[in-house]
């Protein structure tokens, strides 16, 4: 008899760890999601990539290279 109380204690408590750590990886996928959606959100609303570079590679071919001989 106290055998099977103890086991039915130890699955209760099992089932208890098991559901505290499915409800922490959900919060972590949760947060993590929610991370994203802002990145997502900022790079929205970024000016267009390509003319940034297009930009800086003027800029950069115009200038000459301190560290190169002349």
């Amino acid at each position: 008899m106290q055998i099977e109380k103890l086991e039915s204690i130890k699955s209760v408590a099992a089932d208890t760890r098991g559901k505290h750590r499915v409800l922490a990886e959900l919060k972590r996928l949760e947060q993590e999601t929610r991370h994203l959606e802002e990145e997502l959100d900022q790079l929205e609303k970024m000016e267009a990539v390509s003319a940034v570079c297009k930009e800086i590679l003027s800029n950069v071919e115009t200038r000459p290279d301190p560290l190169l001989p002349t």
